[in-house]
Order: C-alpha cells, then structure tokens, then sequence
C-alpha cells in the first residue's frame, strides 16, 4: 500500500522538487495551481481540484510528464464526481503524453469498469502489470474485472497475487473470499472474508459475502449476524437483496417474524423483487398462512413467468392446503419450463403419493434422486413407501480408505460419505483441475470425542512448482455436519494447528489464524495427543498448547465491492473497486 501511495503522490513530491529547483514566474504559477490541485484532491474537494487543475493545464509550454500527472489528477477528480467519460478522456491525454505510468492504466481501467467494460478493463490492468509487476491493486482491479467477466479462476489467482503485495489490506482479502464463493468454496471463503473485517472491522461488503458464505453452508445465525453487522455500517443505504440475505438466514433457523420483518421491508423497497416474495411464500406456507403464501408466490409468477421455483413452492403451498388438483397444475407448469428441475420433481411426487399415484410420485422421486442424488427429501419419500433407495451416482474415484469413500455426482462436485456415518456429506472444496484423494482420517477422543478430521489431497494452486494441497475437512458426527475445512499443508509448508479445549485455530501458511469452535466451552478433561503431529491440550485449563501463532479472525452474491464500508475508501480509495 505504502509503495502505491507514493505513486499517487508522485505530481507533489516532482512539484516541489521543481520549484525548489528554481523556475519561471509563469512556471511558479502553474505549479502553484497544480498544488492546490493536488491539496484538495487529496481533501475530497473534487471540484476545487478540477478548477485549479483547469488554471494549471490553461498555461502554456507545460513540460510533458507534468501536464501528464496533472490530467491523471484531474482524471481522478472527474471519477470521483461520477464524470466517468470525461474522466477517461483525461487519462487517455495523460497516457498520450506519458505512456508508461502503470497508475494512469489502472485508474482508466477502474472508469471503464465502471461504465461496463470489464473486458477493456483487463487489458489496462494489464498493461498497469507489465509496467508495474508488484502492483497489488491493479492485480486486485484486474480480479475484480476478471469476476465481473465470470472468470473465477482467473479473479482468485489475481486476488491471490494481491494478497501476497498487499497482506494488510482488508481489500484482497475481500475480493478472494468472494472468488472462493462463486467457485464454491464456502470455507474458504469464510477464512478470507474473516481476514478481511479482523484488518477492516468497518467493511460492510466483506460481513455481506461472508453472510451469503454462511448461508451456503447453513451456518444460519453466523449468516444473520453478519448481514445484521452489514446493514448497520450501512444504515443510510438500505439493500434491499441484503434483507432478502438474512431474511432466508432468520428462516433458515426457524425464526420466521424477524425473516417477515426483513422481507416486507425487502418488497417495500423493491416491489418487483420477485425472489422476496418467492421466500414470503416459503415462510407463510411454513407457518401455515397458505392464502398468504399462494398469494405471494402468485405475484412472484407475475413478475417473473418462468420462475420454476415459484410455480415448485406455489404446488407445495397448495397441496398442504389440501388443493391437491391446482398443486398438480403448477408443477406440471414448472416442468414444462425445466423437464429435470429436482426441486420440482420432488414436489409432484409429494403431489402423487396425496392423490394415491404411487407408482408415479416413486418414479418422480426416483427421478428427481438422478439428477441431484443427495436430495434427503426424495430418499426418505422412497423409504416411506417401502422402495429400495438408488445408491449415490457416480462411481468412487479410489479405494476405500476407513470407509469413506469419494464420489463425483456432476463434473466438479466431489462428496465424501462413509457408510458408518448415513446420514453425513462432505462435500469437498477443490483447487485447480485435479480430483480429490483421501489421505487419512482421525477421530479425537475425551472432550473432543465425536469430532473427526477428515485430510484429503485438494489440488493445486496451478503454478508449475510444488504446490500440491491438502486440506482436513473438521466433521461432528454426532451433529452430521461439517464445521470447517481448514488447510493442512501448501506444498511443503504446513499450516499450525493450536487445540483449544473446545476449538482449534489453524494458521495458514501465509499467517493467516482461524479459530474454529468444536464444541460449547465446557471445562475441558486432559487429552490424548498426536495427531498427524498436530497436538491437543495436554493441561486442563483453557491454554492453547503444542505450537505457535493465535487466534483471531482468518482469511465473498454481488460484486465483491472494495469501497464501501471503509474496505477501499479513504484518501487513496480511487486506486481500488
């Protein structure tokens, strides 16, 4: 950051080197309006600036790289102000003139980011690159425009890249939470995203992809209290798609007044937000108010007619109203507009076993199971009536190895199970093209008895050089769930791993420290050790033991914003999304 600021600060420092040198009075006077310029630039005074840059640039016989500097000020101004073209047209004047300042390139391509040109935006954080390679904000720029293109992989190795020039900088941080988020990699996205609000607590975008990262991997309050955390850092913005957020979080955790609260509020401010009134639906069938929810889910079809899910959730709402003959309709309605939507194969089959069709709705749940095998609800409806479950699709990628087993349902969708553990999925996070392996599996004893580690090799960073990954998927198989993924080792650098009486904080190999609770605190018993090396507490008090490095927060679905919330703001926030 320090390197970038001096960049940005480059015209002042060059300006008082000039005058200190000595120069002409028709020179003195434009390097005074250059300075005031630059002096209220950096006060937010945007218009003062553009008016004295305008004197400065009114002189004449301006040397080259100073009338450079001063259009890449002036450019910066006219953004700031949402002067997006005229902007451009002073950094386009100021490349002219000197064409190798790496910071001009990535202001522009920041402006043509904002008038929706990621893709333009690239080959000028590009070019930022090739002039500048330790610039860490035209990489964490280039990120940004690489996601806004879809192009996840790319955005997450950007980001990466930024991270490593920029490690106190709560900005990359968000940024590659939220590329771990689209390419399904929820815990790590937790781990970034809570690297990010420990460097910045005031980051309302990095608490909002956090929250939708909890929700993905229904950790509901942890989702809600973020969201909550993010509208307060924003009370003078209200988000409509935020409320919606921790609306299905409060739902999620059964708390349906507040999750009603957030999505009235949610409609009143977006009355043709068709996905507020789809989740109103769900949560009044839910508790039961089904007039309300057929009314909801009808103006949801209104606004959006090919929305399968409202047309899926409107057929459940009618059938628990003993509507059984319009239930049917509406699905069968869904199914014209998706042939293989489980969801809604799931739901006629609850429609045909009502109107005692059984063998149909076994083919639908049947059906249903063949294109999303783990769908719990179809496999208890085939148990219900007495059928023989399909096994999981997809043949297992190796051996067994203490009974668990991978198996690829879709292409790039990996799910661990063991059959000792029924009803338990890992569902595991991948890096790179590689497939997944099991590596080894532990289960702690005493205080920690019901909890497992499951390691497994995870991909690669995709650098040409030894970065084979592996990472532990923490399980309870008491509660079937998973509580983290958290890495083991980067190649030959291996994360620490510091047990707590009822949690554990896992240092990355890049510094970065996540806690993650086990169980509720609870006086802790003594317990065995030796686990891959990685030790428990040997004393009974609640002292970490058996390595170094702390706790803390470790290092996310909208665009993942760089300003708002203090993230990228401040008196250099131009340089960031």
């Amino acid at each position: 950051m320090q390197s970038t600021r001096i960049k940005l600060s480059g015209l002042i420092l060059v300006l008082i080197a000039l005058a200190s040198a000595g120069a002409s009075a028709d020179e003195d006077k434009t390097l005074l309006r250059a300075r005031e310029g630059a002096a209220a630039l950096m006060r937010g005074q945007y218009d003062k600036a553009i008016a004295a840059y305008d004197e400065a640039l009114a002189a004449p016989e301006i040397a080259d790289f100073i009338e450079a500097s001063i259009y890449s000020d002036r450019g910066i101004a006219k953004w700031r102000l949402k002067q997006t073209k005229e902007a451009i047209d002073d950094f386009n004047k100021s490349i002219q003139l000197a064409p190798d300042n790496a910071t001009v390139y990535n202001n522009r391509g920041n402006a043509l980011m904002d008038l929706g040109h990621p893709d333009e935006g690239v080959k000028d954080f590009d070019r930022a690159i090739a002039l500048s390679p330790n610039y860490g904000a035209a990489y964490n720029n280039r990120g940004n425009a690489h996601a806004t293109l879809g192009q996840y992989e790319p955005a997450f190795q950007d980001f990466r890249k930024a991270v490593e020039l920029m490690p106190t900088s709560a900005v990359p941080f968000n940024g590659r939470g939220k590329a771990h988020s689209e390419l399904k990699r929820y815990h790590a996205a937790v781990r970034d995203l809570t690297r990010a609000v420990t460097l910045n607590p005031k980051y309302a975008a990095a608490y909002d992809n956090r929250a939708q990262a909890y929700l993905a991997i229904a950790m509901y309050k942890e989702a809600s209290d973020d969201a909550t955390q993010a509208l307060t850092l924003e009370p003078d913005e209200p988000n409509a798609d935020l409320l919606l957020l921790r609306a299905r979080a409060y739902a999620g955790d059964k708390k349906f007044n507040p999750a009603l609260d957030d999505l009235n509020k949610a409609i009143e401010l977006k009355p043709d937000l068709a996905d507020a009134y789809i989740e109103r639906g769900i949560v009044f069938t839910q508790t039961r108010r089904f007039d309300d929810a057929i009314g909801d889910l009808t103006r949801a079809i209104e606004i959006d007619p090919k929305n399968v899910k409202a047309y899926a959730m409107r057929a459940s709402a009618r059938l628990q109203a003993e509507a059984n003959d319009d239930a049917l309709g509406d699905v069968n309605e869904a199914l014209q507009i998706a042939s293989n939507d489980p969801l809604a194969l799931r739901v006629r089959g609850n429609v045909y076993e009502a109107l005692t069709r059984n063998d149909e709705a076994i083919a639908d749940y049947n059906a249903a199971l063949a294109q999303d095998p783990f769908q719990t609800e179809s496999r208890d409806a085939l148990q219900r009536l007495g059928q023989e479950v399909p096994p999981e699709e997809g043949q297992p990628l190796g051996p067994p190895l203490s009974g668990w087993v991978i198996k690829e349902p879709e292409s790039g969708r990996y799910i661990a199970s063991n059959p000792k553990y029924a009803s338990l999925r890992v569902e595991l996070e991948m890096f790179g093209s590689g497939k997944p392996r099991i590596v080894e599996w532990k289960q702690l004893k005493d205080a920690l008895s019901g909890i497992g580690l499951l390691q497994y090799y995870a991909g690669d960073f995709g650098e040409g050089q030894d970065t084979s990954l592996e990472y532990v998927a923490i399980v309870d198989i008491r509660a079937n769930k998973v509580l983290s993924i958290e890495p083991h080792s980067w190649g030959p650098a291996a994360a620490q791993w510091n047990w707590q009486a009822v949690s554990v904080v896992v240092t990355d190999p890049d510094g970065n420290a996540n806690e993650v609770q086990l169980r509720k605190a609870r006086k802790a018993a003594p317990a065995p050790t030796d686990f891959w090396g990685f030790e428990q507490p040997r004393t009974t008090d609640n002292s970490a033991s058996g390595g170094t490095g702390g706790g803390g927060g470790g290092g996310g679905g909208r665009r993942a914003r760089g300003g708002g919330g203090g993230g990228g703001g401040g008196m250099f926030g131009w340089l960031f999304r």
